[in-house]
């Protein structure tokens, strides 16, 4: 099964082409998503060479998300291709290939804090949240390795490598459920980002810091 894959949930864009456990073909970019995408696709395969699409659904950059999960969508939609989301912070502990260690991934949310959990291999110790950076320590399981770059962007050591989250891991963790199945509509206009809180100016709205939209 061949699957064409993306990541826009942090500043750095990835675009995989993903066949059973190969990666035939990856980008990653630091242009703007909505500068680059679905070019960046594209490049990597023709449509009618992909069986299936997949993206990471956050949490993460809010309009990073908005544009990659229109991007996938309507090449799902154009060519009829059954298409699903994957966590992107588990994508980011996926392309550590760290398996037999407890990680905490992490991921930009706003000024000051991030996004995180804690994953062993497929089993996730601790669920996704949102954290101030400060807190982080506190929060952290006893031994776990600290990757990605919402600690990264707060001043907090981590790996070189993985420096986002990579679209082939989307790839991967997307493949069960995407062997076999087949264009749904339905399904595919109802993915949606995880954007885990509201946006800075959804908060500034509910809080009446700014007039309403008419």
């Amino acid at each position: 099964m061949r699957v064409l894959a993306l990541d826009s949930s942090s500043p750095l864009l990835s675009c995989a082409l993903w066949e059973d456990g190969r990666i035939l073909a990856e980008s990653r970019s630091e242009e703007r998503a909505g500068d680059v995408l679905p070019d960046a696709l594209l490049a990597l395969a023709p449509l009618d060479s992909i069986d299936a699409l997949a993206a990471g659904i956050g949490p993460g950059s809010f309009t990073g998300l908005r544009v990659g999960l229109a991007a996938v969508k309507a090449l799902a939609y154009a060519r009829k291709l059954p298409v699903q989301g994957a966590s992107s912070l588990r994508a980011l502990a996926l392309a550590a290939r760290r398996p037999a260690e407890l990680l905490v991934p992490t991921l930009q949310a706003r000024r000051g804090e991030l996004y995180a959990c804690a994953i062993r291999g497929t089993e996730l110790v601790l669920p996704e949240t949102v954290l101030r950076a400060q807190d982080l320590a506190a929060w952290l399981p006893e031994g776990a390795v600290v990757l990605g770059p919402g600690a990264r962007a707060n001043g907090i050591p981590v790996p070189d490598e993985p420096r986002a989250p990579a679209a082939w891991a989307v790839a991967e963790l997307c493949a069960p459920l995407l062997r076999g199945a087949r264009y749904d509509e339905a399904a595919c206009f109802t993915l949606a980002p995880n954007y885990f809180q509201p946006s800075s100016p959804e908060v500034a709205l509910r809080e009446g810091r700014v007039g309403k939209l008419s």
